[in-house]
């Protein structure tokens, strides 16, 4: 039988299932709803996360007993009962004969660097930072996060346009910006339509590029939001680093997450001017890969299994493109960039 194994990414926004072989190719891949969940109920979530799983392995003409092992890395598995939780329903699912389940910001660690330990920020709709110490131990912040990621900068360009409509801020390029992005004519408007809860989270975090997009052309206000933001979410890395006594150590801090992807250098400068104050041998890289694939590397590491340069390759030909993951497209596009491996 040949060997396949899947790797989930579930995150606030979205679900990415991706199906690989042996060799590193990607034979099936699908995206679903979001499935961050701090509530009870942890079978809604989980529905959504083995529904996606099924949906590519449909696309890969296979079935859960093809795959040699699934590794589910989801937003919301943060404390040990998360973990149980997640993981006893997604047994019962019947989409792998074994599993994993981490915490989202690890799928984000591993595809950004293959060192055995490490520190990864993970800003996407929200935030996260995770560790893997020397000695192996592993923390992620889950609940203990502040704001952060698209979700908290859209929320500072609405401020900064609400603030210079009222006088208490400057002029900015961010008001016909976001006023343009989100149909209104007026920031009144848009603060009636908000207070009215008229603009759905999905339109409201769209607005988080043109933020870096004003900050890049040398608007002052919006790169105020930019440094801030470097500076808030360097300060989860440098915690991470005291924590762990690795402030001496040459290690891979990975930035993953949709955030990243913003124009011009002034977030990855500005985090990486603040962990070098803290740990100067530090290597800040971005992610090698999408997490998704990330958490297909951790499924291959669960097997024991050496992921080779002839793997990694072959993983980087065959996977989506950079649109499947976009959070802003609604998923419509198609979900292989190559069609190699999907034969059995």
């Amino acid at each position: 039988m040949s060997l396949y194994v899947v790797g989930v990414d579930g995150g606030t926004s979205k679900t990415i299932a991706i199906v690989a072989d042996a060799a590193g190719r990607i034979v099936g891949a699908a995206r679903g709803a979001g499935s961050n969940w701090m509530g009870p109920d942890v079978e809604i979530p989980m529905a959504v996360v083995a529904d996606t799983v099924r949906q590519a392995l449909q696309r890969a003409g296979l079935t859960g007993e093809d795959i040699a092992m699934a590794a589910f890395c989801l937003a919301g598995a943060d404390w040990p009962e998360d973990y149980e939780r997640r993981e006893a329903y997604l047994k019962t699912a019947g989409i792998a004969r074994r599993l994993v389940v981490r915490n989202d910001s690890f799928a984000g660690l591993r595809a950004g660097t293959s060192q055995p330990y490490g520190v990864v920020i993970a800003a996407g709709t929200g935030v996260n930072a995770a560790v893997i110490a020397p000695d192996g131990r592993e923390w992620a912040f889950g609940y203990y996060v502040d704001d952060g990621g698209a979700a908290d900068m859209s929320r500072q360009a609405i401020r900064a346009v609400l603030r210079q409509d009222d006088g208490r801020g400057p002029e900015t390029a961010l008001t016909p910006a976001v006023l343009g992005r989100l149909g209104y004519p007026t920031a009144e408007a848009l603060l009636r339509a908000l207070l009215a809860g008229e603009v759905d989270n999905a339109r409201l975090f769209s607005i988080c590029p043109l933020v870096f997009e004003a900050a890049e052309a040398g608007d002052a206000a919006a790169a105020d939001i930019v440094e801030r933001q470097g500076v808030a979410l360097a300060e989860y890395a440098t915690a991470l680093i005291r924590r762990f006594g690795m402030r001496d150590l040459e290690f891979d801090v990975v930035l993953a997450g949709s955030v990243f992807k913003g124009r011009g250098p002034l977030l990855v400068d500005t985090i990486t001017q603040q962990i070098h104050k803290v740990a100067p041998r530090a290597r800040i890289v971005r992610t090698r890969f999408e997490p998704a694939v990330g958490a297909v590397l951790l499924a291959y590491d669960a097997l024991g299994m050496t992921v080779t340069e002839e793997m990694y390759a072959a993983l980087a030909e065959t996977a989506p493109g950079a649109e499947f993951y976009d959070t802003r497209d609604g998923g419509e596009v198609s979900p292989l960039r190559s069609q190699k491996g999907r034969n059995r």
